[in-house]
């Protein structure tokens, strides 16, 4: 489904109780605006995660959420989170593969998804699957990791060994909703915001829930030798300027 070792770095991101996507908390609340995401909407969020999001939809929005994950660990991280939220009853949570969504066709209002497009070889066709299952003038927005630049070959091979993601310029992911059938697509790139991006993960996560998260991570790094490893090297091969080519882009397109 993805480049190289994606799955196990996901298996990974579950085990911290942790979903990351560039932009954080505002890309999302971006995410909802252009995605025209109202109350009382069926939204599918394809690639949910620990939950973070359906809660936020479901709580702020007051939108009914189906969220969906590949990983059975993510799934039932969410199912944890909703609970804990109160939103239970708003909130539908399952596996499934991005590619095959177990929906029929014209079925949401609205379809996102966070950070997730980069990781597919053929992102022609998952964006197709998304455009299928949203109802006719509904919307598909995603946000993801966008060039700013295109990278030179060396910084392109370090983020995918990094992330295992590959990404797109702003005007090739708007291209790429257009061919699949989306209309008035818009949105923009813009580079990484350090300080919003950890003020964005404590607004989502909360202290206790980063706070465990850099537990558990260290736990594995002094546990896990592969841990070790990889991280050594993304370290010594790291680029110079690392985030110069990095940004993240919000992009929404509504369905013909």
């Amino acid at each position: 489904m993805a480049r190289g070792d994606a799955r196990g770095y996901f298996e990974y991101l579950a085990s911290l109780g942790f979903t990351k996507h560039i932009g954080s908390i505002e890309a999302t609340r971006r995410l909802v605006e252009l995605g025209h995401i109202e109350r009382g909407d069926l939204v599918l969020e394809v690639g949910c995660g620990v939950g973070a999001t359906p809660v936020y939809l479901a709580k702020k929005e007051s939108a009914r959420v189906i969220g969906v994950d590949l990983l059975e660990g993510m799934v039932r991280q969410a199912r944890a989170r909703v609970r804990a939220d109160g939103v239970a009853g708003q909130v539908l949570l399952a596996a499934a593969d991005a590619r095959r969504l177990p929906f029929a066709d014209n079925v949401f209002d609205a379809v996102i998804m966070e950070s997730l497009n980069v990781f597919f070889e053929d992102k022609a066709g998952a964006m197709r699957e998304y455009v299928r299952v949203t109802r006719p003038t509904g919307y598909v927005g995603i946000t993801e990791m966008t060039w700013l630049q295109p990278p030179d070959p060396e910084r392109a091979a370090y983020y995918r060994r990094l992330v295992y993601a590959d990404s797109l310029e702003a005007e090739g992911w708007i291209e790429l909703m257009e061919e699949a059938g989306l209309r008035d697509v818009v949105g923009r790139s813009q580079p990484v915001n350090i300080p919003q991006e950890s003020m964005g993960r404590f607004e989502r996560y909360g202290c206790r829930g980063i706070a465990r998260a850099m537990v558990r991570a260290l736990r594995g790094v002094l546990r896990d030798r592969s841990s070790r490893e990889f991280l050594r090297d993304v370290t010594r091969s790291m680029p110079k300027d690392v985030l110069r080519d990095i940004g993240f882009g919000v992009f929404a397109g509504r369905k013909g």
